[in-house]
């Protein structure tokens, strides 16, 4: 379900008209509600290291270099899954702050185990401890990280118009157009460069696609988890009272079916909120 449909169904409930160019209009409440979604989509995205968004990283080490840039989607990293690949020995961290002044005064420049932190402003750097010498170049570094991909575009599809500086998605990879065109018979497939399609030449993207650019943009997440959202949130603005608050357990819900086999909070501890779901366990204590 596209963005613009998630709005519209939102207005509708909610009793209010909004425009159909979602992200071009500049009416007041079809903005509000485009900013709504935005925020709780993000929201969504934080509140769980969602399996959608589990992302593979690698870097090759250079003899000399400390530092390596992160993937450009990087959002943060799942905890001990950085492998030297080479040796088959675990990188070991992050180092804190006291660990690596430590390592810097006493001059260390040997240790059984390679160490690792993000550094940056943007988290854009990984620091590998010590600096890889003539000995480790090569070495490739792999670990697990979330990618901060919680929009998706439309997909790629033939005899379709594209807008210039517009994105499609195809086989799980997210692709961008500086000219736009009709895209032709070929979809695109590479991981690296540019390709024609036969009408649209698309340029391989691998950074973060968090916020909605399209009307045709979808979340990753469940339609009604977000319609769920925008609408209270919205109803909280505006005092409609009516509204019943339900988004918090849709939320824990929608996590817990991400996670078979695991047993996930999705209730509340007020005992009208404690019910009976298949694969979900309710705990706390009742009032």
């Amino acid at each position: 379900m596209s963005i613009a449909t998630v709005i519209q169904n939102v207005a509708n409930e909610a009793g209010y008209t909004v425009e159909s160019n979602i992200l071009t209009s500049q009416e007041t409440t079809t903005k509000q509600l485009l900013a709504i979604a935005n925020r709780i989509n993000r929201n969504i995205f934080e509140a769980y290291p969602w399996p959608k968004t589990y992302a593979s990283g690698a870097i090759t080490l250079v003899s000399g270099q400390a530092t390596y840039q992160l993937p450009a989607a990087f959002s943060y990293y799942h905890y001990e899954t950085f492998w030297n690949s080479s040796t088959r020995w675990r990188v070991l961290g992050p180092m804190t702050e006291q660990e690596y002044a430590e390592i810097r005064g006493f001059g260390l420049n040997t240790t059984v185990y390679q160490r690792f932190q993000i550094r940056g402003l943007t988290n854009s750097e990984l620091l590998i401890s010590p600096t890889p010498g003539a000995s480790y170049s090569g070495n490739i570094i792999i670990f697990e990280y979330i990618a901060d991909r919680s929009v998706r575009p439309k997909t790629w599809v033939t005899n379709t118009p594209f807008a210039a500086n517009s994105y499609c998605f195809y086989n799980g990879n997210y692709y961008s157009t500086t000219a736009g065109g009709t895209t032709g018979a070929t979809p695109p497939t590479h991981t690296t460069g540019s390709q024609s399609d036969g009408g649209v030449t698309w340029d391989y993207y691998d950074g973060a696609y968090n916020t909605f650019l399209a009307d045709t943009d979808t979340s990753i997440f469940s339609e009604s988890l977000l319609e769920q959202g925008v609408l209270e949130r919205f109803a909280e603005i505006h005092g409609l009272d009516s509204i019943r608050p339900r988004f918090d357990i849709a939320l824990n819900e929608e996590f817990s079916r991400d996670q078979n086999g695991k047993i996930i909070f999705a209730g509340g501890q007020v005992r009208g909120n404690l019910f009976a779901r298949n694969g979900v366990a309710v705990f706390g204590t009742w009032i």
